[in-house]
């Protein structure tokens, strides 16, 4: 028994979640033209004019194998036109072939030619080998499911579909061909609707779940596997075929040779309906697929184009368009997206995306059985010439990733590269332009090139961080030997929201990494930002191992009134200390902070702000510029100590006693109140030798002054360095009783008389001791902090003042 295509299930992504790699609604910074012109129709409307395709036959006067058949009936045509396909089979000549199977005379097809008007059937069509089904144009003829005909008809099937189902293994016609031209497909996803119209783009109908699971009148047993359009055979031609108002895959190829789909169009026009498998789907070891000249209208449902394990396919000169309005209104993240899932060979040329982006990957995020048991990933491909605009993801994506090998599984794994991605226009993201990633090296063994492309305004949905990589124009996080040059990177807009040119390496996965990366061509020409200030964060972030951004970021409003004047308004934005990370795994201690108001460097903050927001401590317990006030020392002894400070010119100088051990600071008790919140900071620096692990905490104490503990951070990877400053900080809730507090300071393991120096100590309720407080108004804000040593930037956190 043969089993009717079914598209194989995608588990949910292991480590690169759905965000990098389906489209995802953005939400647009409000005010700025991009953002707006994102909801805008398509600059070059949908047609449904042929764009390549030659004029539909009139007759068949000169075709003795031609013959024009009934015109429609206005019942079930099912039976008529079965048969005329059927007594076609019989006039085509079919090809001579020699001894090893080469066509020496080719086919001569017979042709099916229908009349103007709208054919019904209640089963599918099956079309012999060597037979054309013509129509007499795609606005005037039209083959419909039934509107009596049971969805169980059509179940996992199509409304045309061929006689010899096609094998990649072996060609069961060989030298066939066959042509579907020059009509209309309607699936009667809706009854009643798909019918053309000129310009008839509406809102569709939209069913409730309590209707129809799938946006369809099929019923639940078959839910959105039933009723497509075409399952392509080998050397099929699909051109001129308007598909609309269908419920499965609207264009099937698998298994395929040569198959042609040109200047088609897909739309669910007039309030149709449609499923939202693919509108191109299939693969299954499909090899020499052209796909050039076709439209898909933003009506339409589903990726455009979708297919798994394919070989050399060419997907040229195409336009799709996708429109926030009608992802809104049914409720879906995005659509209309090209995938290529574990395709090798191919070219990507000319195309026109609006809303929809271009994914390049391996099938490890199938299920891993049948033809998804063993995993391959993108290679030899070119993506050239594209014009890419407002999607809800980045632009293009090349992915590449496996699975979890282990001893129940033991699959191969055909690692990819040599993918070309050059001369593409890409503007209006909603993430990064174009994002090279995956999951280990391994799955990669030849370098890609990304050069000479042209990039406008990244990161449009206002977020900063995508699973280890910022809204920048080009992120590579894996390769060894990659051409990355000749790129212009620009933001136009009001409001910028691109962060860098480039990222080089993910901030987030330590498996994977970039190498001998090639950013200038032989002449020592590289990228380009032509105006450096439309990039917020500046032209390169590297992102291995980078700095935890800031945690909590918060603004207020302060208001200042001075008598017998007006008031004005400070922007005020507070954050929490982010963390150092493990210096054995090669992460820098923080340096310090930088703020930036919209796209511009507003604060830099070395170590930190100068006064910890909301501090408990008086300034002399805080800051040290007049002196020490009120510290006891435990194993050591403090002194004031001028021109080496964190903030300012005043430090804690603390000297270690005769003996090595660790050594413990105090302050001044100040009153909290218990079940609150607490935050101790304070920062550190080494005076004669580094190495010690400096760490903060706080001493809690009852009413009668009795110790309820002293807790102190447990991250030690706070290690003070003669060379720079670092913070340490604990945040822990106030236990039962407690009604003071006092900042409780680490110096661990010191040896005997050596000196370390600490500065800017805070005690406050809540999380936030870092703030910053901007003067005359308030924006939008991005927050920082940056490494020590290379001064690179975290993942900013932004909040809209």
């Amino acid at each position: 028994m043969t089993h009717e295509p079914r598209r194989p299930m995608r588990m949910a992504l292991r480590v690169l979640p759905a965000v990098l790699l389906t489209a995802a609604a953005p939400v647009l910074p409000l005010g700025t033209s991009a953002a707006l012109a994102a909801t805008d129709l398509p600059d070059a409307p949908y047609s449904l004019d042929a764009t390549v395709s030659p004029a539909p036959l009139t007759g068949c006067a000169t075709d003795v194998r031609c013959k024009l058949v009934f015109a429609p009936t206005g019942a079930d045509d099912w039976s008529k036109l079965q048969g005329e396909l059927t007594a076609a089979g019989s006039r085509a000549q079919a090809p001579v072939l020699d001894a090893n199977g080469t066509v020496v005379t080719p086919a001569v097809p017979a042709t099916v030619l229908l009349r103007a008007g709208t054919y019904s059937v209640t089963k599918p069509l099956k079309v012999p080998v060597n037979v054309n089904l013509r129509g007499a144009g795609i606005k005037t003829t039209a083959i419909k499911i039934d509107d009596a005909a049971p969805w169980i008809n059509f179940n996992y099937s199509f409304l045309i579909k061929p006689t010899v189902d096609p094998d990649s293994e072996k060609d069961l016609a060989p030298g066939s061909v066959n042509t579907v031209s020059d009509l209309t497909l309607n699936g009667r996803c809706i009854k009643g609707k798909g019918a053309y119209t000129d310009g008839a783009s509406q809102e569709p109908t939209i069913w409730t779940d309590a209707q129809s699971k799938t946006g369809c009148e099929s019923d639940f047993a078959t839910e959105n596997n039933a009723g497509g359009g075409i399952k392509a055979g080998n050397r099929w031609t699909v051109q001129q075929v308007r598909f609309t108002n269908f419920n499965y895959f609207k264009l099937w190829v698998s298994k395929t040779r040569d198959v042609h789909i040109i200047d088609n169009r897909w739309d669910n026009w007039g309030g149709a309906g449609s499923g939202d498998e693919d509108n191109i789907g299939g693969g299954g070891e499909n090899t020499g697929t052209v796909i050039e000249h076709n439209q898909w209208d933003q009506t339409i449902r589903g990726n455009s184009f979708d297919f798994t394990h394919a070989k050399n396919v060419t997907f040229n000169w195409n336009k799709v368009v996708a429109n926030r309005y009608y992802a809104k209104l049914r409720d879906v993240e995005g659509y209309g997206s090209v995938y290529f899932e574990s395709v090798v060979g191919g070219t990507v040329i000319g195309n026109k995306l609006k809303g929809a982006n271009i994914v390049l990957k391996s099938n490890a995020n199938y299920e891993h059985t049948g033809e998804n048991f063993h995993v391959t990933n993108s290679r030899d491909f070119v993506v050239r010439w594209n014009e890419i605009r407002d999607t809800y993801n980045t632009g293009i994506s090349l992915v590449y990733d496996d699975y979890p090998q282990d001893s129940l599984n033991p699959h191969k794994r055909y690692p990819g590269g040599n993918n070309t991605i050059t001369e593409n226009g890409i503007m209006n993201t909603a993430k990064s332009a174009i994002l090279i990633t995956g999951v280990k090296n391994s799955d990669k063994d030849a370098p890609d090139t990304i050069t000479g492309n042209s990039i406008f305004n990244v990161g449009m949905d206002g977020t900063t961080e995508y699973v280890g990589y910022d809204p920048v124009g080009i992120a590579i996080g894996i390769g060894d030997g990659d051409k990355v040059y000749g790129n212009s990177i620009r933001d136009n807009q009001a409001q910028h929201t691109t962060w860098y040119g480039l990222q080089i390496g993910s901030s987030s996965n330590n498996d994977i990494s970039v190498t001998n990366i090639h950013l200038t061509d032989a002449y020592g020409n590289g990228n380009t930002t032509p105006f450096q200030h439309e990039i917020i964060g500046g032209l390169i972030k590297y992102g291995a191992l980078a700095a935890l951004p800031p945690t909590n970021l918060t603004s207020s409003v302060t208001t200042t009134f001075v008598a017998g004047a007006a008031g004005w308004s400070n922007g005020v934005v507070t954050w929490s200390e982010s963390v150092p990370q493990n210096p054995a795994l090669g992460y820098r201690p923080i340096a310090g902070y930088r703020v930036y108001r919209g796209a511009s460097l507003a604060a830099d903050l070395p170590v930190g702000s100068s006064v910890v927001p909301g501090n408990l401590l008086t300034a002399e317990q805080a800051d040290f510029e007049s002196g020490v006030t009120g510290y006891t020392v435990y194993g050591g002894t403090a002194a004031a100590k001028t021109g080496d400070a964190a903030i300012g010119n005043g430090s804690l100088l603390v000297t270690t006693g005769a003996t090595n051990r660790t050594v413990t600071l105090n302050g001044q008790a100040v009153p909290v109140t218990a079940g609150t919140t607490y935050t101790s900071v304070a920062s550190f620096k080494a005076v004669t030798s580094g190495g010690r692990v400096v760490r903060a905490g706080m001493s809690w104490r009852d009413a009668n002054n009795k110790s309820l503990g002293q807790p102190a951070t447990q991250n030690k990877f706070t290690i003070a360095s003669t060379g720079n400053w670092i913070t340490s900080s604990h945040t822990e809730k106030a236990p039962a009783g407690a009604v003071t507090a006092l900042p409780f300071l680490v110096i661990d393991n010191s040896i005997a008389g050596e000196q370390h120096l600490i500065d800017r100590v805070g005690l406050v309720a809540g999380t936030n001791t870092e703030g910053w407080t901007d003067s005359g108004r308030t924006y939008r804000y991005h927050v920082v902090a940056y490494r020590a040593g290379d001064l690179q930037n975290s993942t900013p956190a932004t909040v809209i003042g």
